[in-house]
């Protein structure tokens, strides 16, 4: 795999190139996407060829990276994620340096769910970390994102799922998206864990807006069957 290894020598240069595989068409559809993002501040790369950049700067000299990327563009902070979740941490401090210290460029949707995704070190620590979640739970609002989507993509079995549900009943928040990841986080356990979380759907204490959106994700998934859709749209709240 080809190798990049970016320093305070060559950062300038490196933004330079970043410059160059902008597509401008892309930047004005993305910049639509991610509401709170200022369009300035996207260059306008596309995703595969961050991921592809990612790659070749985790397999060089990844910390160093980090410890030079800027925050100015939103690609500079998504590949900062990118590459954060290509490391291989030394132990569970490691790791936990690692996460916490993303949390600070995390500041659309997009940045927190690209992060959470790639973050696969969760899985050789799930227990302990997912005590740490709770913290984030308590956070800002894109730390209480990123805590729940990092519930959804890695905790949405038999042995977390009632921690988790009763997790995300916790959550009252005015914010949209994180009104949005519980919504998303509760349609994806019913497809994965579909009693206990029907049961949840049935008696709950979130707010109408993010029971309802819970409700319209989990009828437009192709995952949970007519008869579970039937229920839901019972429990609709008018």
């Amino acid at each position: 795999m080809p190798t990049r290894v970016i320093s305070s020598d060559n950062y300038a240069d490196f933004l330079a190139e970043l410059r160059a595989l902008a597509d401008e068409k892309y930047r004005r559809f993305h910049s639509g996407l991610v509401p709170g993002e200022e369009s300035v501040c996207i260059l306008g790369v596309r995703m595969p060829v961050l991921r592809a950049l990612g790659k070749e700067l985790a397999a060089g000299e990844p910390r160093q990276f980090l410890s030079v990327c800027g925050d100015t563009f939103y690609e500079e902070r998504m590949l900062r994620a990118i590459v954060t979740g290509l490391i291989k941490p030394k132990d569970y401090e490691d790791f936990l340096t690692l996460a916490d210290g993303y949390l600070p460029y995390v500041s659309n949707w997009a940045l927190c769910d690209c992060f959470c995704s790639g973050l696969k070190a969760v899985r050789r620590w799930k227990a302990p970390f997912f005590e740490h979640i709770a913290e984030y739970l308590e956070g800002d609002i894109w730390a209480q994102r990123v805590g729940l989507v990092l519930m959804l993509d890695y905790y949405l079995d038999d042995e977390y799922i009632d921690r988790v549900l009763a997790r995300v009943d916790a959550v009252h928040s005015e914010a949209y998206y994180v009104r949005m990841a519980q919504a998303w986080l509760l349609a994806t356990a019913l497809a994965k864990c579909p009693e206990p979380s029907l049961a949840y759907y049935r008696g709950n204490s979130l707010d109408d807006f993010t029971h309802n959106k819970a409700v319209q994700k989990a009828l437009e998934s192709f995952r949970i069957d007519e008869e579970t859709k039937n229920i839901l749209r019972a429990l609709k709240r008018s």
